[in-house]
């Protein structure tokens, strides 16, 4: 019981005295002293209230703590590209479920063409060694050869063979076969199963290698929201009695009423020396998504019980910071229980008990408030007929309907990073001719700029002269296999000559892929100018270059390349917005949106919700929440910040009609049919309600001291009040 429980006992005395009297006896009655209370015996026999004898439990023991949910380490990954280069295409989207080897993005990088490169020369240098000491060795054999000679070849072979090995490491740490076939894009994947629960990417962007050097950008966060853990902060005084495998209960403010079940699987060793606490962890499913790394949780870690004499919590009274309880103390005449107030000494508490230390003996009752009897729930009042009539009075039946809900965000207005690409140039050079205006609609491969180059034509010129040398190499290793052939030639100059081949290949293959690049006739054969061309359809959104500026390339090592077109469809509108914790269980994929814009008063436009974050942002406390939005005519902008309502299912629960409430000083009560009265009157009673009244409409959900099938007065309510 409360520390105002005091006077919702007192409201009992109805159910507890018969009447007042003037003297005790069987036919005369008093009233009760002001520290007893009169129980009838049908009272107790109706439920209208509870006794509860004092008795040697188990109290269940407890070390609460605050915590918070977060994803599993060995179930998260963040994507970074091991290559530097621009991204061409986004294969994955937020929410999306990935298995490994899912494509996640595209890019184009000089790097991957360099890293095959460097794998093929040095697979040439170790053959051309290996074969120079197998020579030696023979040589050495029939003492044709020095020593020294030998010893060379070896040390040859041998860095040959470390040189292979570090380009072939290299190209497994840039993953070199995930590159496509056909497009010659590099093709980053997925390393685990789970979600995208992050992403940093849209398409022409440039991003940095992991291994360049510089500073990467992580690209997607994946992770398995299936299964998560708590994080705790236990007290030093609390921590001898928290053990591995204990029991673990967790509650979170979205899920008001709901526990969740764990189990400690990690105490750490060592405390916190600011806080002086050891964090615990404990792994839990979450199958249904319910909880989103990020959620603040109450904690509780069960400990061993404690085995006392108890009494329910409900019993006790607190009057000045002092504990009483009811107890018996004998009987009247008339059958009457007497229940006496009497001080207690409290101890531990477990769930619904606390120890009695001193002031009730084991066995003795106490009186428990039940809930239906507290507060306003004993107050009755009985009409005749006509009263009935004369004042309109009318009751419903009470029952669980649904009751339709709606979430209210804040939201901001933004373009589809899908649809929109940032243009750099990829070289260095002078920009010459602007031949995109902002606004203009361009097909993908339209030129935006055309700029002069020395890069252009380092490239053409290294791409040729590799062409050159692949061809002069072949001639040489063809030449050199006809006179081996004819016993003309040393088997020596052949293999020279096949390894001048080989590694004559491998540059060219490099040249080709750093020209490719620059992009199939992009460079204009009459003005030999680079055209920097768009890379999808849209409408040129921004423009930040005029003739005459001096641009730096991506791939020409610039530390910050000047962005010089935004293209993208102005007409994909994203929404996003951000939803508190306690609003993410009733947001889901696909739920309606209306977006009200300031700028179109009494307008609203319809979306849908695409995706919702499963992880809540640590600083704001919230989930970001990303909606569609239709505009066929093109009336709102990006940035604009919106109000969004998310039309959400609605909850089957007990609703009254609104004109059911009534407010008693602080209370809200509704007035009940309590049966028929004698003449053919009726009977009301008053209880308390919590009710949600900011929900719109005329039915309002209710919870509190009420049951499907009463029957509720909806009309003259308040000539009923004042009859109480």
């Amino acid at each position: 019981m409360s520390r105002r429980g005091l006077p919702a006992l007192l409201a009992l005395l109805p159910a507890l005295a018969l009447a007042p009297a003037c003297r005790r006896g069987p036919t005369a009655r008093a009233l009760p002293p002001e520290d007893e209370l009169w129980v009838k015996p049908e009272a107790i026999a109706r439920g209208e209230v509870k006794l509860v004898r004092a008795a040697v439990r188990d109290l269940p023991q407890a070390v609460t703590a605050a915590g918070r949910i977060a994803l599993e380490d060995l179930h998260v990954d963040h994507v970074f590209s091991p290559v530097s280069g621009r991204i061409t295409r986004v294969l994955a989207a937020p929410g999306q479920r990935v298995e490994p080897g899912t494509p996640l993005v595209a890019l184009q990088s000089p790097d991957v063409g360099g890293a095959l490169a460097d794998v093929v020369k040095a697979q040439a240098d170790l053959e051309q060694a290996g074969a120079d000491l197998a020579r030696q060795r023979t040589l050495a054999a029939i003492h044709a050869a020095s020593q020294r000679d030998l010893e060379g070849a070896q040390d040859a072979e041998r860095r040959a063979r470390a040189e292979l090995e570090r380009a072939r490491l290299r190209a497994a740490l840039l993953q070199a076969g995930a590159v496509d076939a056909v497009t010659q894009e590099f093709v980053l994947r997925s390393r685990i199963r789970g979600q995208v629960i992050a992403w940093q990417v849209n398409p022409g962007v440039e991003i940095q290698g992991q291994y360049a050097g510089g500073q990467a950008t992580e690209l997607f966060t994946i992770g398995d929201v299936r299964r998560v853990r708590v994080e705790a902060e236990v007290a030093e005084v609390d921590l001898p009695r928290v053990r591995v495998g204990a029991p673990v209960e967790l509650e979170v403010p979205a899920w008001p009423g709901r526990a969740f079940a764990a189990r400690v699987d990690w105490v750490a060793s060592t405390l916190d020396p600011t806080l002086r606490t050891a964090r615990i962890r404990a792994g839990l499913p979450n199958d249904d998504l319910a909880l989103a790394p990020g959620m603040y949780a109450r904690v509780a870690i069960a400990t061993p019980p404690v085995r006392a004499l108890a009494i329910p919590r409900q019993a006790v009274t607190w009057l000045g910071g002092q504990a009483f309880v009811f107890a018996e103390a004998g009987e009247l005449v008339d059958g009457r229980r007497v229940m006496r107030r009497r001080h207690v000494r409290l101890g531990a508490e477990g769930g619904d008990l606390v120890e009695v230390v001193e002031g009730v003996a084991p066995g003795e009752a106490v009186v428990v408030d039940r809930p239906a009897a507290a507060g306003l729930g004993g107050s009755r009042a009985v009409l005749s007929a006509a009263q009935v009539a004369a004042a309109g009075i009318r009751a419903e039946p009470v029952e669980e309907r649904d009751v339709p809900d709606a979430v209210s965000l804040a939201g901001r207005i933004t373009l589809d990073a899908q649809a929109v690409t940032h243009v750099f140039s990829p070289v260095n050079g002078r920009v010459t001719r602007v031949l995109a205006r902002p606004g203009d609609r361009v097909r993908r491969g339209q030129p935006l700029a055309a700029l002069l180059s020395p890069d252009v034509g380092a490239a053409r010129a290294d791409q040729a002269k590799a062409e050159a040398d692949l061809a002069q190499a072949a001639h040489e290793r063809d030449r050199q296999r006809e006179l081996v052939a004819a016993h003309a030639g040393a088997r020596r100059d052949l293999e020279a000559a096949e390894d001048a081949w080989r590694k004559a290949a491998a540059e060219a293959d490099r040249a080709r892929q750093r020209a490719a690049l620059l992009g199939p006739g992009a460079i204009d054969e009459v003005t030999q100018e680079y055209l920097v061309t768009s890379p999808i359809d849209g409408e040129v959104l921004a423009r930040g270059v005029s003739p005459g500026l001096e641009v730096q390339g991506q791939y020409a090592g610039a530390s910050s390349p000047v962005e010089l077109f935004t293209v993208g469809d102005a007409g994909r509108l994203l929404v996003l917005a951000d939803a508190y914790e306690v609003d993410l269980p009733r947001l889901r994929r696909g739920a309606p949106v209306a977006i009200r814009a300031a700028a179109w008063p009494g307008r609203s436009f319809a979306g849908r919700i695409e995706w919702v974050s499963p992880v809540l942002d640590p600083a704001l406390r919230t989930a970001q929440v990303r909606c569609s939005v239709q505009d066929p005519q093109r009336l709102l902008r990006a940035e604009m910040y919106e109000a969004i309502t998310v039309d959400v299912p609605g909850r089957r629960v007990l609703a009254v009609p609104r004109r059911a409430l009534l407010r008693v000083g602080e209370e809200t009560v509704i007035l009940v049919e309590a049966g028929a009265a004698p003449g053919g009157g009726r009977a009301y009673e008053r209880r308390r309600v919590v009710a949600d009244e900011a929900r719109a409409g005329d039915l309002v959900p209710v919870s509190g001291e009420l049951h499907p099938g009463d029957r509720v007065v909806v009309d003259g309510a308040i000539f009923v009040l004042g009859s109480l």
